[in-house]
């Protein structure tokens, strides 16, 4: 770890930014004062752990029954519209007394960015949010609990080995291409890996076992009207209670669908929120102006943010770039672009929660677009299709054949149970692997470096909802053209919809070429 002698040169201000918002649950005694980014991290003894959180990160506890629940970050149930984390420890731990399938009936109606806990005098239960959106690392190997929400904070605080193989990986042509993600459930790290959604980790006797409690499926029995009006109902008093949550709330915007089906899921609340979009190149700019424009129509105030095109138009630039590394898992850098939208928003202060509209793509069947409309996936997983999914391998087959393994391992871990999953198995790789490993870890150590972030479309309920359209709809996505039409008809009246301009028809058929060739390919 001695490259990261960097970190001791930062400013006052800039030390406050490693591992911003972060947490590390654990039964080790941290001494503070030997890390400087760490001298300000609240401490709490919690039964055999030792709790420590950033200043800018929320926590609550509640105990009960000789257990204590422990939830850090945020959560918030619109179903029951309760708002208040210390209530919604209490409803968790009532129904945990009756019993499992009543807690577990409760958990998942939560929406949140969060880490929940439950700790008896013996064990530790961790659970991660429905998409793990709130990145948490933990180490298998050690009799010791080491539970956080950084992996370079575990490298650090552990003096971890590093992974051969990932090293290998990352170094790779293009790595850098589909995401700054790890395969699997893998950190940069040998003994550190990463949760995955849906599972429960019971930490007890210095081992881990991992259970699944949720398996996402398809709803057989409702109408696409039902399930519009179930989905915009979800996402419209997930929007009402954010702003009992943060005095400040604002929606990030574009013209896409995950976008203004958020839009129009606010409507009679508009007056809560403030809107944006930022600009940081040309591509950007066209998603900026179709957003103003629905505004427009809608009657609502919308500003566009322009970041300087300019690395050298800040004199903080390379110190935001290393801590964005460093919180992303010190991996690759972020897009410049990236890290200039960082400095820039960070000096904004006109609001204390960005609303984005990311898991949404659950819904949309990522994969079949991907490959060029697509619906023939193989019936059943292995660790080849997993890799062809995951990244582009055009050579380095010793490369390809380890990512397999990877994956084949991460099946036996997660899918053994699930065979005849009501939801295929790319559909639910997408939800418990792309978007936590690279979604969660964008939200968890880029965007966080700026405000809170909430994501109302982070509920299991929802997700499963906007799964059960059928395959040609969620192509199309008529189900969000619905939900739309429902909740605010004005949204889509301005015809604009603006697509991801990567994702081109030559690009769609290129990439389902490399499915057919590389999933079959011999190693």
């Amino acid at each position: 770890m001695g490259q990261l002698n960097w970190i001791s040169e930062l400013s006052d201000l800039m030390i406050h930014k490693v591992f911003i918002r972060g947490f590390l649950l654990t039964e080790k005694q941290i001494e503070q004062n030997q890390y400087r980014w760490m001298g300000d991290w609240r401490n709490e003894q919690i039964g055999f752990c030792n709790l420590y959180v950033h200043p800018l990160q929320h926590f609550y506890t509640f105990s009960s029954d000789s257990r204590t629940f422990i939830l850090i970050g945020h959560a918030y149930n619109p179903f029951t519209l309760e708002h208040d984390e210390q209530r919604i420890l209490e409803m968790c731990s009532s129904c945990l007394s009756e019993n499992e399938g009543k807690f577990f009936e409760y958990f998942n109606q939560l929406t949140g960015i969060f880490a929940f806990f439950i700790m008896t005098e013996n064990d530790l239960k961790l659970i991660g949010d429905p998409t793990c959106m709130q990145t948490v690392f933990y180490t298998d190997h050690s009799k010791e609990i080491f539970v956080t929400s950084h992996s370079m904070m575990a490298g650090i605080l552990l003096d971890l080995p590093e992974d051969e193989y990932v090293r290998k990986l990352v170094n790779y042509k293009f790595f850098h291409l589909l995401g700054n993600s790890l395969p699997g459930d893998l950190s940069q790290f040998n003994g550190l890996k990463r949760i995955t959604p849906n599972i429960c980790y019971q930490f007890a006797n210095g081992s881990v076992r991992k259970e699944r409690f949720f398996t996402p499926y398809q709803i057989k029995n409702r109408t696409m009207n039902q399930l519009a009006v179930d989905a915009g109902t979800i996402l419209h008093n997930s929007l009402k209670l954010i702003p009992e949550k943060w005095s400040a709330p604002a929606i990030s915007l574009t013209g896409g669908c995950d976008s203004k089906t958020t839009l129009a899921c606010a409507n009679n609340l508009y007056d809560m929120y403030t809107y944006f979009s930022y600009c940081s190149s040309e591509a950007e700019k066209v998603d900026c102006e179709g957003a103003a424009e629905i505004c427009k129509r809608l009657g609502i105030q919308h500003s566009i943010i322009d970041i300087p095109e300019s690395c050298s138009a800040s004199d903080d630039y390379e110190s935001v770039r290393r801590i964005l590394k460093l919180n992303c898992g010190d991996i690759l850098d972020s897009n410049p672009n990236d890290i200039r939208k960082r400095i820039c928003l960070d000096k904004v202060k006109n609001y204390d929660v960005e609303v984005k509209s990311w898991a949404s793509e659950i819904g949309r069947a990522y994969y079949s677009k991907r490959f060029n409309g697509r619906k023939d996936f193989p019936v059943k997983p292995n660790g080849r299709y997993c890799t062809t999914l995951y990244k582009f391998f055009l050579h380095n087959r010793k490369l390809v054949k380890e990512t397999d393994q990877v994956f084949t391992q991460f099946i036996a871990d997660f899918y053994a149970k699930a065979d005849n999953n009501p939801l295929p198995w790319f559909e639910q790789f997408f939800w418990e692997f792309r978007v936590p490993s690279w979604n969660g870890l964008v939200i968890s150590g880029e965007h966080s470096y700026t405000s809170d972030i909430e994501i109302p479309y982070n509920n299991r309920l929802l997700l499963t909802i906007l799964v059960s359209a059928p395959i040609e709809d969620r192509i199309n996505d008529t189900l969000y053209s619905m939900i739309r039409s429902k909740q605010n008809s004005k949204v889509d009246e301005s015809g604009i919809a603006i697509t991801n301009l990567k994702h081109t028809a030559l690009r769609a058929r290129a990439e389902d070429i490399y499915w057919v060739v590389h999933s079959h390919i011999s190693i």
